[in-house]
């Protein structure tokens, strides 16, 4: 295990999906609060999901997907109301590396899309010790 150094606004973040399952908590009951109301009626618990075919529209490829992460990106994204000022930072970053299929990004590019905040508040908010949605550094 690595020390534990202090991260910059170049510092890329991602979602340790491995945290979920150690701290405990449903990663699925979580992706399930963060649809939108046209999604949350579709889905009614996060148990009754399945994986779906879904069709890359760019590349024509056919993979398995998990149904509450596609509706996700594929319906909920295009909300404009889906990353805005009224949900906290925390969601809002959880929300942003979803729809970017958790590639890591910096507080410096998470910033392009959560323009009500600053690099620096956004770093200030995940680059401390403490794990928020387990939304750590790479």
């Amino acid at each position: 295990m690595t020390p534990w150094s202090k991260p910059t606004i170049d510092t890329k973040f991602h979602i340790d999906y491995g945290w979920w399952e150690s701290s405990g908590r449903s990663f699925r009951l979580y992706l399930l609060e963060q649809l939108c109301e046209q999604c949350k009626q579709r889905f009614t618990s996060h148990r009754a999901t399945e994986m779906v075919d879904w069709v890359d529209p760019g590349t024509g490829e056919v993979t398995e997907a998990d149904a509450l992460l596609q509706c996700l990106k594929s319906m909920c994204a295009n909300d404009p109301e889906f990353i805005d000022p009224r949900i906290p930072l925390t969601a809002a970053v959880f929300r942003l590396l979803l729809i970017s299929d958790n590639n890591p990004l910096s507080p410096r590019e998470m910033n392009a899309v959560i323009t009500w905040k600053t690099s620096e508040t956004i770093l200030s908010t995940l680059g401390g010790k403490s794990i928020f949605l387990g939304i750590r550094p790479v």
